[in-house]
């Protein structure tokens, strides 16, 4: 199968890595790939077009020369990046989320696999119960939040008028090797708490943990991505991957205590305040049941993997 990525970061490339050790044949769209972290993530061939999402010429061009059967655009900007300048922001995540579904369009891309979030669960809704995908949606008045509860309508849109398959995939708060380039608060923030308790130094927590989340190791993300990728069909739209279960920087660090004995941690900045807290977690039932998605990575088991990849 032949499959186009847009974005060659830390979704992208461990999303890639599934797909050519199953034999598929993967070229990334990124508008300045770091080629040593393709290299070492990805460990296989893999063809990287420099090329900016918002450019709709340079991006059908580079498609209709791939020809895939499933284009799956991860290319965005997130939270504290994206809310820095806010036109750039919805720039790149709603233009250019409009121009690959044109390039899908027109190029007649069989499937559309769109990187979204848990950001666009409207958390001031009850939660009685984890958040289906049917769960209520809004952009709390944020830029990334917002921009992806639009790209969620666009897509829709686009796919009842010109008839792709389209699948949205709720992504919980990714952590994981990567280089964050995108702005990913959850992401750096576990990498620099990793990497201090590695080396020995107190380990740092920052704005970008809120009380409570849900957090899902990459190489569990990286596998639901491609579990619909090469799905048969796809029943519904939307699909939550996360790991189904809430965690708290206390529990992180508590856990790293115990892969890392003596491990301790320093508040470096105020948690991220959160008006509506998150009370539930994802309800993964239709990922598993109709992707047979499954966390093989509890929060110990991601943590102790994420050591060995960065002591390698």
């Amino acid at each position: 199968m032949r499959v186009f990525i847009t974005g060659a970061g830390m979704v992208g490339c461990h999303t890639a890595r599934e797909l050519v050790q199953r034999g598929d044949q993967v070229t990334f769209f990124d508008l300045a790939p770091r080629q040593d972290y393709v290299q070492r993530v990805v460990d296989g061939d893999v063809r990287v077009v420099r090329g900016d999402i918002r450019e709709l010429p340079g991006l059908l061009e580079a498609i209709q020369e791939v020809r895939p059967e499933v284009v799956i655009h991860t290319a965005a900007l997130i939270g504290t990046a994206a809310q820095q300048v806010p036109y750039r922001g919805f720039q790149i995540n709603i233009g250019g989320t409009l121009n690959v579904a044109e390039a899908v369009r027109l190029a007649g891309v069989r499937r559309l696999l769109h990187a979204s979030t848990l950001g666009v669960n409207d958390l001031s809704q009850p939660q009685p119960a984890p958040l289906t995908e049917d769960f209520p949606t809004s952009g709390a008045g944020q830029v990334y939040g917002g921009s992806k509860v639009a790209c969620e309508q666009i897509l829709r849109a686009y796919a009842a008028a010109y008839k792709f398959e389209l699948a949205i995939l709720r992504f919980a708060g990714v952590y994981g090797y990567g280089h964050y380039a995108g702005g990913s608060g959850i992401g750096q923030g576990m990498y620099d708490l990793v990497k201090a308790a590695l080396e020995g130094r107190p380990a740092p927590l920052g704005s970008g943990f809120p009380p409570v989340d849900e957090n899902v190791y990459i190489k569990d993300l990286a596998h639901g991505v491609a579990l619909a990728a090469r799905a048969e069909r796809l029943p519904h739209q939307v699909y939550n991957l996360g790991s189904g279960v809430l965690v708290t920087p206390q529990l992180i660090v508590e856990t790293l205590q115990r892969i890392l004995p003596g491990t301790t941690a320093v508040r470096v900045a105020p948690p991220r305040p959160d008006r509506f807290p998150r009370l539930q977690p994802f309800d993964l039932s239709r990922s598993r049941a109709e992707l047979g998605y499954e966390p093989r990575y509890d929060l110990e088991a991601g943590l102790r993997d994420f050591i060995e990849e960065l002591r390698r």
